[in-house]
């Protein structure tokens, strides 16, 4: 339209006497879509199983995907890495990062991947994964607009915990007003970290911290994203719920936090 609005503009000072001759207008290069999003779809891998999966994407270009059930019911694999984006065709690279206990076909427990896809910005991305041990498959992706909801510690702060399947808080954990958080866990891991705004504009977050005490123990850096659930009160069933992705060389890990 910008290009239509020109040539008209050009016409019109021509004929006014504004100006001898119209010359062809050039044209803008192409705008990189904007990688930013929560996306819900399905993984399939070469062997045609095929998994739900949570995509976290930010404007900078970090990706994490959450593959539901990979290892079997309750298991979480997942995929970390950076991304670039020229036009609306995505690469990436990054490491695949099989649950806890388990092993990738390979044997190992972290392999290199890389993605190749083509993104609909804020609509759908859809592409092909691979990595180096062989192990290939592709992803369906659409875009969720709870990605929209504005970020803000204020909003974060709070009480948050980690149930296990009987009700029983598992992780105690708790993120003061400017971010700083420190937590307790009933197998004896500490934590104390810093959640931090990435955009304002957008519900991701931050997440650097170090775990201490346990054999888990590290430095992990990751994103989380808040949602709702309906609690039957309006004034609690808003970001009362949060999933956080963090990861080191060696392992990631997903914590499914309440409050």
């Amino acid at each position: 339209m910008r290009a239509l609005n020109l040539t008209l503009l050009l016409l019109v000072l021509s004929a006014c006497g504004g100006g001898g001759s119209v010359t062809a207008p050039v044209n803008p290069p192409p705008v990189d879509a904007d990688p930013g999003g929560l996306w819900l779809g399905t993984v399939t891998y070469d062997d045609e199983t095929s998994e739900d999966l949570v995509a976290i994407t930010t404007s900078t270009g970090r990706f994490t995907l959450i593959s539901v059930d990979s290892f079997g019911p309750g298991t979480v694999g997942q995929y970390i890495g950076t991304l670039m984006v020229d036009g609306n065709n995505v690469t990436g690279t990054g490491s695949a990062y099989a649950p806890a206990g388990a092993t990738w076909d390979d044997g190992s427990s972290v392999m290199d991947i890389s993605i190749d896809a083509v993104i609909d910005e804020q609509a759908t991305m859809s592409g092909t994964w691979s990595a180096d041990s062989g192990d290939a498959g592709s992803f369906e992706l659409e875009y969720d607009s709870e990605y929209e909801k504005n970020s803000s510690l204020s909003i974060i702060d709070g009480v948050w915990y980690v149930y296990d399947d009987t009700l029983n808080a598992e992780l105690t954990l708790t993120v003061e007003t400017g971010g700083a958080f420190a937590g307790q866990g009933n197998n004896g891991c500490q934590s104390t970290g810093l959640v931090s705004i990435i955009d304002a504009r957008f519900n991701v977050y931050g997440w650097d911290v170090t775990i201490s005490n346990c054999p888990i123990a590290g430095d992990y850096t990751g994103i989380a994203v808040l949602g709702d659930i309906d609690t039957g009160d309006p004034a609690t069933s808003q970001n009362n719920v949060a999933l956080v992705s963090i990861s080191n060389d060696q392992r990631a890990l997903m914590l499914p936090l309440e409050r």
